[in-house]
């Protein structure tokens, strides 16, 4: 134990003996994510260190703003060093701690304020602090913060000097110049992400993501994470998945933050999400090798979850990562395939009480599916806690010969028709196991809803599985269902799910993790890291050289491509083979009744006759918010734009088609562009198209 030169061995004997005892107590627990984190003692009013982050040779001042009576503070720290991690059951962790006095240095009224400086020498790049405070209180009783047994057991800061570059070749290993030509990237192509550390032990970060491959859900290994400069100690990690979990070579990842210590989140373009996060799911953005999709680095699934929520389906929110491990002593090592830098990930939101909160509904009994069964991942209080809700729900759903007025009754219909329709354009068909979707059950309207998750096989019509989730027959063979689904997915073909529309998503999505202008990017990083990694040539779904493959120009620009191409060639098939419908309406025509410059305020509109070969029923519009057409695509990280499918205003369907309709005032800002359009329904039911817009920029 190292000591402070002026310190008296009295105090420093008393200090250590204390600490040693209440440290031996909390190191005994078992290495695992603890549950709930324990609030501060009644005596400390507040801990805080300064800078939250530091740099290499900064000075850290740590305060402690304590009640009245407390006396003796004491600081005492641990530092823990690139590739020897400490982990929270080591005998190190009770052992291996400094300390340092802190003298008073403040009062107002009872409260009093003690401070300590750990000094400059201390701070090196990579280096993890953790400290904790021992006090005694009027009666010479010792106090320490956080407690003995508290959640998590100590605080902590994280020493960085930033992103360093990083330099890889596509195979260092080939004979083919092309491929072992080394490519440096600067660190503002290593920023291009978010950074997220996870410290641990080198041998424990391999067991678990390679050498000890168990099925199970219990985080068996404990490290630390770091989110722009949180530190999150003593957190678990695990690989994650089905029956892939091992398979990719690059694996996925999976880690619980200690106690209610939670992530607030930021997506892609630096906007903190509505729920922090307790759970962390790290797609690893490798396709399987045999679908010949690799390269997509996580596009499919990204835009995807996007779709979903954009026709208010709840889907989880993404953004993507660089993963950086410390497990060793050097940052960037010979080795390309060795040191901090791990990759590309896709960090995706846990389905859980925390997402329904996000996602504004209200607390459900929510069931993650799994082999004709669920289990809860949310449990809603008052609701049942024995599945019997759960079983209840499918054993009826599954006798079959349901009438319609119970699927009104019990099912979320018009979700399901917005849920299904998604799974259709992009091709999520892996849901026939029972698996890959959740179970949510919302008590404000007694409706169950389907929920979508695991999305990363879709975009391509040779992806595994045949669609059929347990609704589909059932609801879909109904002809007033299935034609009220048709409506739904006609609408998503016009308004989101065409080449603009999607394509403009598609270029968003794809900006965060590439530069359209051909400087190096974090897409090529990932893949000069895992394309030839030698743990790819020892896995199942691995391989090695599989990027691209799909691409006619092997690169991400052409995988970028491809999901443009199939947003065509999936639509028409959508048209042709579900859409086909020779008696729905025909599409109408929208005209200005208004100015032509189009005022805010003055925004009027007519539409064309009703044709169709059953009897008018109603029309509909519709105003929204739109990117200029022609736009230049995004260079990097813009704000997600607009997309039509978001709807400022919608009228009543009229039954006067003839009518002419004002959009209300106010909803319109001058210099953003707009679309009007109209729709007409017959008496069966049947929509038309929406009409081709009206489109506009507001004066």
């Amino acid at each position: 134990m190292n000591s402070v030169p002026n310190e008296s061995m009295a105090r420093r004997t008393f200090c250590f003996g204390w600490l040693l005892i209440l440290l031996t107590v909390a190191g005994a627990a078992e290495s695992k994510p603890p549950k709930h984190s324990t609030p501060p003692p009644a005596w400390l009013i507040g801990v805080q260190h300064s800078p939250r982050q530091p740099h290499s040779g900064q000075t850290v001042q740590v305060s402690a703003r304590v009640r009245s009576g407390i006396t003796n503070v004491t600081l005492f720290y641990q530092l823990v060093e690139p590739g020897g991690y400490i982990e929270l059951g080591d005998p190190a962790f009770t052992n291996n701690w400094s300390s340092l006095p802190m003298p008073l240095a403040g009062r107002a009224q009872d409260e009093f304020t003690f401070q300590a400086e750990l000094p400059a020498t201390l701070q090196r790049h990579r280096r993890l602090v953790r400290y904790r405070l021992l006090a005694q209180d009027s009666a010479g009783r010792p106090l320490s913060a956080p407690g003995f047994n508290d959640i998590p057991p100590n605080y902590a800061y994280f020493v960085y000097d930033g992103v360093p570059s990083w330099t890889a070749a596509i195979d260092p290993r080939s004979g083919d110049p092309r491929l072992a030509a080394p490519l440096t990237f600067p660190p503002e192509a290593m920023k291009q992400v978010q950074a997220y550390h996870l410290l641990g032990k080198r041998r424990s970060i391999e067991n678990a993501t390679w050498r000890e491959q168990s099925s199970g859900k219990d985080y068996k290994y404990t490290g630390t994470l770091v989110v722009d400069g949180e530190v999150f100690d003593h957190i678990g990690y695990r690989a994650r998945g089905g029956v892939w979990r091992y398979a990719m070579g690059k694996n996925m990842w999976k880690f619980s933050l200690a106690g209610d210590h939670a992530l607030q989140a930021k997506d892609d373009f630096g906007r903190p999400y509505p729920v922090a996060w307790t759970k962390i799911n790290l797609r690893a953005c490798i396709q399987q090798g045999d679908y010949g999709q690799r390269g997509e680095q996580g596009m499919f699934e990204s835009v995807g979850f996007r779709l979903f929520n954009l026709v208010g389906v709840a889907a989880p929110n993404t953004h993507w990562i660089q993963l950086r491990i410390i497990d060793e002593a050097k940052e960037n090592p010979p080795d390309q395939y060795r040191g901090d830098f791990w990759g590309l990930y896709l960090a995706i939101e846990n389905e859980d009480g925390r997402f329904l909160k996000a996602h504004n509904l209200p607390s459900g009994n929510l069931f993650k599916m799994m082999d004709g069964s669920g289990y809860l991942q949310h449990h809603a209080t008052g609701a049942a806690t024995n599945l019997s809700d759960l079983f209840e729900f499918m054993n009826s759903y599954r006798r079959g010969n349901l009438p319609e007025a119970w699927w009104q009754t019990n099912f979320d219909l018009a979700g399901y028709y917005s849920y299904g329709a998604i799974c259709e354009c992009i091709h999520h068909y892996d849901v026939d196991s029972g698996k890959n979707y959740d179970y949510y059950h919302n008590p404000d309207t007694g409706h169950w809803q389907i929920l979508p998750w695991d999305i990363d096989l879709t975009w391509a019509d040779n992806m595994y599985g045949f669609g059929q989730d347990p609704f589909k027959r059932p609801i879909l063979s109904r002809p007033a269902f299935r034609l009220a689904y048709q409506n739904r997915l006609r609408e998503i073909r016009d308004l989101l799910f065409n080449p603009e529309q999607t394509g403009q998503i598609i270029d968003e999505y794809a900006s965060v993790i590439w530069d359209r202008a051909g400087a190096p990017s974090m897409v090529e990083a990932d893949r000069r890291k895992w394309d030839y990694h030698p743990v790819m040539a020892m896995s199942m779904k691995g391989g090695q050289g599989l990027f691209y493959e799909a691409a006619r120009s092997r690169d991400f620009q052409g995988m970028v491509q491809s999901m443009k191409n199939y947003v065509k060639t999936r639509g028409a098939w959508i048209d042709s083979a579900l859409l086909k419908d020779s008696a729905i309406p025909a599409t109408p025509a929208v005209t200005s009744a208004g100015l032509a410059k189009l005022p805010v305020d003055q925004l009027r509109f007519r539409v064309s006759a009703y044709q169709g070969s059953n009897p008018f029923a109603a029309v509909k519009w519709r105003l929204a918010e739109v990117t200029p057409r022609n736009s230049t695509p995004p260079a990097a990280h813009p704000a997600q734009a607009p997309t039509e499918i978001i709807s400022l205003w919608e009228s009543a369907e009229i039954a006067n088609p003839a009518a002419e309709v004002a959009v209300p005032a106010g909803l319109t800002k001058a210099g953003h562009t707009y679309r009007v359009r109209a729709r007409m329904k017959d008496a069966t039911g049947r929509w038309s198209h929406w009409s081709a817009p009206i489109e506009f920029v507001a004066q």
